[in-house]
């Protein structure tokens, strides 16, 4: 119920969302903060309404698993000839399957049921990373837009002031030479990171589930993490919440059912019935029947037993394989958002304010005609490079950060 439910709602998100595109009030589009794009990922994206619908197909199996067979109802007619029907035989049979073959037949549609469900969360946790990965990737790209633009606003407010200085000859005609060259440069890279926002754009509208040039809101800064983890915390999240590993825990369930029930194949199902006759001369009788199958083919038994055997054996290797894959995995990207945050903090704490500095220093010194425009512009680009490197760390952080919640499975 809970799947179809999820279904169904995507399904009613994405009919609300054409409606409003066709002239309806329409809503604040997503990528003001990451919540945004990740809520209209779950309401529009196909991807993950078909592994929805998957898990609400395969729980709707479970009603169909472990039932007896339908009984047969059958008539038929005797002694045939000129005068008429000489009996009249009207019965019903039924198969009965014993030995808790249903109970385990329920069991396995049981555990298929939960692997899917599992599997569908797995991918629902893996789309909602991707996402953050690609706001996170929007983000920062927006931001070096405003970091370009306020260069070359800078630039050109330089060029203008050697301009004026060129005109009352203080300045030689090489410095104002330099001043458009780098003018031209940094208009030139504003052009560049616009139609790297654009691209990210597309890319983060694409997971979401909308059309590549769908607007998106400008977005307020990266959204804030988690300091205080530790990694074993984060590994036992894993164990217990990661729904891969839950789903090989289903699918060894499963396997371990069908073995279960290969082992119940050389009991035979029995078949019981009831016949009433009756006959020309009006005279009524009962007749009454029991027969079950004789297992003779038990070499496809057999086969039957190791095929399960080795598949059993298969679901648990890999539920295995899987746990230390799982435990490795965690422990590479928590190691590697360490190493991120001590690199944010050496670059917000050593490099940012030394160059931030240099350029307060230098433009006092251009002011008073004592630093020339090389210098002045270096220590400009010198400023930016640590500020685009920091955004790149930011948004590598929150890439690795939601690597981490996807292998927890889910928000840390």
């Amino acid at each position: 119920m809970i799947a179809r439910f999820l279904a169904l709602s995507v399904l009613f998100g994405a009919a609300l969302s054409a409606v409003q595109a066709l002239g309806g009030e329409r809503e604040p589009a997503p990528g003001s903060n990451v919540e945004s794009v990740v809520g209209f990922t779950r309401r529009l994206s196909p991807e993950l309404a078909a592994s929805i619908l998957d898990a609400d197909a395969a729980a709707h199996r479970v009603g169909a698993a472990g039932v007896q067979p339908d009984p047969t109802v059958t008539v038929q007619a005797w002694d045939v000839d000129r005068k008429g029907v000489g009996q009249v035989w009207v019965g019903a049979e039924q198969t009965f399957r014993l030995w808790g073959k249903t109970d385990l037949e329920k069991g396995i549609a049981s555990a298929d049921a939960d692997m899917a469900r599992h599997r569908s969360h797995a991918i629902e946790l893996d789309l909602i990373a991707r996402v953050k990965v690609a706001y996170a990737q929007y983000n920062a790209a927006h931001r070096a837009v405003e970091l370009s633009k306020s260069l070359q606003q800078r630039v050109d407010q330089l060029a203008e002031i050697l301009r004026l200085r060129y005109g009352a000859s203080s300045v030689n005609q090489q410095e104002l030479i330099k001043a458009e060259l780098e003018a031209a440069n940094a208009a030139a890279d504003v052009a560049r990171r616009e139609g790297e926002e654009k691209s990210a754009a597309a890319r983060l509208n694409a997971l979401i589930g909308r059309k590549a040039q769908a607007p998106l809101a400008a977005p307020k800064g990266f959204p804030t993490l988690k300091a205080r983890m530790t990694l074993v915390g984060v590994q036992e999240l894993a164990k217990s919440r990661n729904p891969q590993l839950a789903a090989t825990h289903a699918q060894v369930r499963s396997a371990t059912g069908t073995k279960e029930l290969t082992d119940l194949n050389y009991y035979p199902d029995i078949t019981a019935g009831a016949n009433v006759v009756q006959r020309r001369n009006g005279d009524t009788s009962g007749m009454f029947l029991f027969g079950f199958k004789v297992p003779l083919q038990y070499e496809a038994k057999d086969a039957e037993q190791r095929a399960a055997s080795a598949s059993l054996g298969a679901a648990q290797a890999r539920n295995d394989a899987l746990s230390i894959r799982l435990d490795g995995e965690v422990a590479e990207a928590w190691f590697r958002l360490e190493a991120i945050r001590k690199a944010l903090k050496i670059f917000e704490q050593r490099q940012l304010p030394p160059a931030r500095l240099s350029v307060e220093t230098a433009q006092k010194g251009f002011d008073a005609g004592t630093t020339d425009l090389p210098t002045l512009l270096e220590s400009e680009r010198r400023l930016r490079a640590v500020e685009l490197e920091l955004l790149a760390l930011r948004a590598e952080e929150q890439s690795k950060y939601a690597d981490l919640e996807r292998l927890a499975g889910g928000s840390l």
